[in-house]
């Protein structure tokens, strides 16, 4: 009588069965892995962004019945005043995305904390990190490396609430557009920043997510990365001609870029 060996483990060929059936499953959930954690990720990202828009505008809410002006960043060569001591914020001219949330947090007094007063209430570094963009460590200072956002600047109670102001680094402003005429379906390049700048993080060129001037925000795929669907279709001409109003430009971690898509 044949006797059971019920110790008995499994078979080379049972084993790899088994490996070949968990890496079919692996394959197939793959790609339902990856998105749900980009879209967690594009959340994030969003709500961040969201924080920031709400941080600035609440500001300038408080700044308004005291005669300041907005501390949306300006540039351009008519913006008086310098970039740092006791000048105030409006009254500055920023080159960069990095030199503005500089400002903002005021790091130059954050080691002293009876001297360290931001313009925004609850505004730190992490606003701008995400998605793989890390936070600053130790002493070192907002680095670009450590800024995932463009911002735009000489931003104008008029501009169209369609219009995005916070971009994701990813994104080249450069594509992005100052006068639409609601009709072109020209693709904005995404993982190659303006200035030539490559990011793989956020999001490479797989996605974006901006906040455009009415608090809105818009998560998009690579796909749709169109100026069609950025701008829902809205026609609109931010351009400037003479006179004293700056271009809107986009400030961006490394330097500047303006909008010239069409």
């Amino acid at each position: 009588m044949k006797t059971i060996n019920r110790n008995a483990g499994f078979t080379l060929v049972e084993l790899l069965v088994v490996i070949g059936i968990l890496g079919i499953l692996s394959a197939a959930l793959y790609p339902a892995i990856t998105s749900a954690v980009m879209s967690a990720q594009m959340t994030a990202v969003g709500a961040r962004g969201k924080d920031i828009f709400v941080g600035i505008t609440a500001a300038n809410t408080e700044r308004e019945p005291l005669g300041l002006g907005n501390i949306w960043p300006k540039n351009g060569a008519n913006v008086q005043g310098g970039s740092g001591g006791d000048s105030d914020i409006a009254d500055m001219n920023f080159s960069s995305a990095v030199d503005f949330f500089k400002e903002v947090y005021d790091e130059l007094h954050v080691s002293n904390q009876q001297d360290w007063n931001p313009y925004i209430i609850g505004f730190d570094y992490s606003k701008l990190a995400g998605a793989g963009v890390k936070t600053p460590t130790g002493n070192q200072g907002l680095q670009a490396e450590n800024c995932m956002w463009c911002i735009g600047a000489n931003i104008r109670d008029e501009i169209e609430d369609v219009i995005p102001i916070i971009v994701t680094r990813n994104m080249n402003c450069n594509q992005l557009s100052v006068n639409y005429q609601g009709q072109t379906k020209t693709r904005v390049g995404l993982g190659t920043s303006a200035g030539g700048a490559e990011y793989d993080e956020p999001f490479s060129s797989k996605a974006f997510v901006i906040i455009q001037k009415g608090g809105g925000i818009y998560k998009g795929s690579g796909k749709y990365s169109t100026l069609n669907v950025i701008y829902k279709g809205q026609r609109f001409n931010l351009t400037t001609t003479g006179g004293n109003t700056p271009q809107f430009l986009y400030l961006t971690p490394n330097g500047t870029a303006n909008p010239s898509g069409s």
